[in-house]
């Protein structure tokens, strides 16, 4: 059994590393076009997970659940959601508003885990707490998202793939408790791959050897860090935590890449994004705290006993 350090660890990790990869998504578009890109960043990841697979002698996907499950989130996942991604981001999206439309990722999930997951029903307070923290992701992107509200359809393409990421994940969590997460994600990502690149033909993008450092740079830094790591430990938590909780990530890694902004790229620190990132802290803690939930039934429950006692006799 996995200690909590070792969960929070990871969880952290995915954070830290998902910060950085709508930057890096942005550099690679300047040496790639986008769906190959994508689709050379999951080729990568597929190979180097199969190679991992064999090393570590990792079960296959087992019966038509998991072989089904593998094909829909590479379907879904890995080409739907990162193929919306790319081209969002390719026709205009900035990385920060890009961050700020997937920020509606944990809304959808709840909405998506009330529906299929029995123990993960919205509540009151996880709805609070999503509230809370979306409106500390505006506080930090407010310039970009008046600087780029005409960009209506690469707006809504990030918007879907948010979609895409929530349905995934509850499926994954409800079919996929017994999958393995090298060889589940090796096929899934190859799945992913074979799309893109199909994708990739149908629009017409040309087949050349992406630049470096750019486009080979990052499509290494997004298949190794950005997939095979991320998507093995993030299936690993997936079993341990709600689908919902996972979901908060995208609350985490716009804080991530406005804070590698000011370190690595020179941007000055607005006094406000610190005010947001508290207050998108403070809903993603409304969301989980235990004593706050404690808090909510004890109240409802003086309410109801209140509502059931007789009147007082009046003398």
């Amino acid at each position: 059994m996995a200690s909590r350090a070792f969960v929070g660890a990871s969880y952290a990790m995915l954070c830290g590393i998902w910060g950085s990869t709508w930057l890096v998504i942005r550099i690679g578009l300047e040496g790639a076009p986008a769906f190959l890109s994508a689709s050379l960043r999951f080729v990568v990841a597929s190979l180097t997970l199969l190679g991992l697979a064999v090393v570590f002698r990792s079960k296959l996907p087992r019966g038509r659940v998991e072989w089904g499950l593998a094909l829909f989130v590479g379907l879904v996942l890995f080409t739907a959601d990162y193929g919306l991604i790319y081209w969002g981001e390719n026709n205009g999206v900035a990385s920060g508003l890009s961050a700020i439309l997937f920020a509606t990722f944990p809304l959808q999930t709840a909405l998506f885990a009330h529906a299929l997951l029995k123990k993960e029903r919205v509540s009151v307070q996880k709805l609070a707490g999503i509230a809370l923290g979306f409106v500390g992701i505006l506080v930090i992107f407010r310039g970009q998202l008046a600087a780029d509200a005409g960009l209506f359809f690469p707006m809504l393409a990030i918007v879907l793939a948010a979609t895409c990421a929530g349905v995934s994940g509850v499926a994954l969590k409800r079919w996929g408790h017994d999958t393995d997460p090298v060889t589940f994600n090796a096929f899934a990502m190859a799945t992913g791959a074979l799309s893109l690149a199909g994708v990739s033909l149908a629009a017409g993008e040309p087949w050349t050897v992406p630049s470096w450092p750019a486009g080979i740079g990052a499509i290494v830094y997004l298949a190794i860090a950005g997939s095979v790591l991320t998507f093995v430990t993030w299936v690993w938590l997936l079993k341990r935590l709600e689908a919902t909780t996972m979901s908060y990530i995208a609350f985490v890694t716009p804080i991530v890449a406005v804070l590698l902004g000011v370190a690595v790229g020179e941007e000055l620190l607005d006094p406000l994004i610190l005010g947001g990132a508290a207050v998108t802290l403070a809903g993603i803690y409304v969301a989980n705290s235990r004593r706050i939930s404690g808090w909510g039934r004890a109240r409802l429950e003086a309410v109801k006993v209140s509502a059931t006692d007789p009147p007082g006799d009046e003398r």
